[in-house]
């Protein structure tokens, strides 16, 4: 029977990988250039007229081309170059870049198979599984995983990590404890990350003891210890992975500090970028960016709302709870989140007024939703994915790379699927589905602009 699985997940893995090779093929057969960049070795020769301000012909693999022949402190990070450098020794930007190229494709096809099999374990569900490891490896920004960002190594370290904090998995703690601090050290050597872990272990513990403190209906400072006990495993990780992020930027700001004199390089750095505190308010309605940029700011930020406020209806005040009904146009304008989100506040209003009560139905809530508020891989994730939302909202004037940040690493899809579990029947797959068929299209389209040399995200 366990072989039987194994063969099962083996097959669905490997329908995925092909899926995403054929929106590959036929984005390179509507245009080949993108063929010919993708699988050439050295940068092809472009006709006249030059290439355009907005575009560039390796972007951000450019520079860390340079980094893994000549090693500098910049605002990018040193492990994915280092791997490159002292593996395949590059004299060139383009032996480089085509290192890059080649090795973060072996880690797609490896994270892909590795972020099946996790969360089939983790959420014992081999239909929503697929259908999610499929939603993450159609999804337009997926491309980043194989045209040689950090995006592949990271993905794959995420798994690990996310493998690592299953509750499923049966480990000695002290064995769990190291491989954490293992896999988060190589993950904030990748990309920095110090913020997000700090923000999202702090957040998740918070919610969790909130919650339990909230079960328990009496406040006092007895049962705040009484909570914090039970969650003293938890909190293990999160001292683990904070000490372990804090000691990887370190190693790479140890070296800044001795090749530029300036410990906090990295983050002084992304103010050439235009980054610095403050409110952009317009960012809420335009991007100024790729559409997806905007999908990443809101999507995290209402799994985390309604994931409060199942757990809130499932343990702490249980009560019938009535929403607008499900309408096909809602599957339309989750491409527009703001708009989705008045149009349900509005129905809302309407429901609480007793205003066309035939358009709602009762909220069902599985009663998995109990095991949600002790789960603290899932509150990771998803604070981990809001974390990105709200640092980029807050220090840019456009969305710039937010969707490749949300949608390129596994974190928000294993959130969604935990999700997914406190909502019963299939109803709720709708989404999932309208996402994938549009995802396809920008999956192509991304190849086609690969070719092109323009912006990805």
């Amino acid at each position: 029977m366990k072989a039987q699985k194994k063969l099962i997940i083996l097959i669905l893995s490997l329908i995925i990988c092909s899926a995403f090779i054929l929106c590959t093929a036929v984005g390179m057969l509507i245009y080949p250039d993108a063929f010919n960049k993708f699988f050439s070795s050295s940068q092809l020769v472009r006709e006249i007229p030059p290439q355009l301000p907005h575009k560039s012909y390796y972007w951000d693999i450019q520079a860390y081309a340079e980094m893994a022949i000549n090693p500098s402190c910049q605002a990018f990070y040193p492990l994915w170059p280092f791997i490159i450098r002292n593996v395949f020794h590059p004299q060139t930007i383009a032996q480089a870049a085509h290192y890059f190229l080649i090795v973060a494709t072996t880690l797609f096809f490896i994270s892909t198979f590795l972020l099946f099999w996790v969360l089939k374990i983790g959420l014992q569900r081999l239909y929503l599984t697929f259908w999610l490891v499929l939603a993450y490896t159609l999804n337009p920004m997926a491309i980043f995983r194989v045209i040689g960002y950090t995006e592949s190594l990271f993905a794959t370290l995420s798994t690990f990590l996310i493998w690592v904090c299953l509750p499923q998995l049966k480990l000695d703690e002290k064995i769990k404890l190291c491989f954490i601090f293992a896999v988060t050290l190589l993950m904030a050597l990748t990309r920095p990350v110090l913020l997000q872990i700090f923000f999202s272990t702090t957040a998740a513990i918070i919610t969790m003891l909130t919650l339990e403190i909230l079960q328990l209906k009496v406040y006092s400072w007895r049962n705040l210890l009484i909570s914090i006990k039970k969650y003293k495993y938890e909190l293990k990780i999160s001292m683990t992975m904070w000490i372990s992020a804090l000691l990887g930027y370190s190693i790479y700001g140890s070296f800044c500090l001795q090749t530029r004199g300036d410990f906090l390089a990295p983050f002084h750095a992304q103010k050439n970028w235009g980054k610095a505190l403050g409110l952009h308010l317009e960012l809420l309605l335009f991007p100024k960016s790729l559409l997806i940029d905007l999908l990443g700011l809101y999507l995290p930020l209402i799994i985390l709302f309604l994931s409060i406020i199942f757990v809130y209806l499932k343990l702490i005040q249980p009560q019938n709870a009535f929403v607008p009904k499900y309408k096909f146009c809602q599957n339309i304008l989750i491409l527009y989140p703001p708009l989705l989100i008045c149009l349900y506040v509005f129905n809302f209003i309407r429901l609480k007024k007793r205003i066309f009560q035939d358009n709602s139905h009762k909220l069902l809530i599985s009663n998995y939703t109990r095991t949600l508020a002790s789960n603290y891989l899932f509150w990771f994730c998803i604070y981990f994915t809001s974390a990105h939302s709200i640092i980029i909202f807050f220090t840019q004037d456009r969305l710039h790379s937010l969707g490749r940040y949300i949608f390129a690493v596994p974190f928000f899809f294993v959130a969604l699927g935990y999700l997914y579990r406190c909502i019963p029947g299939k109803t709720k797959y709708h989404t999932l589905w309208w996402l994938i068929s549009i995802s396809v299209i920008g999956l192509v389209q991304q190849w086609i602009n690969y070719g092109h040399d323009k912006w990805l995200g």
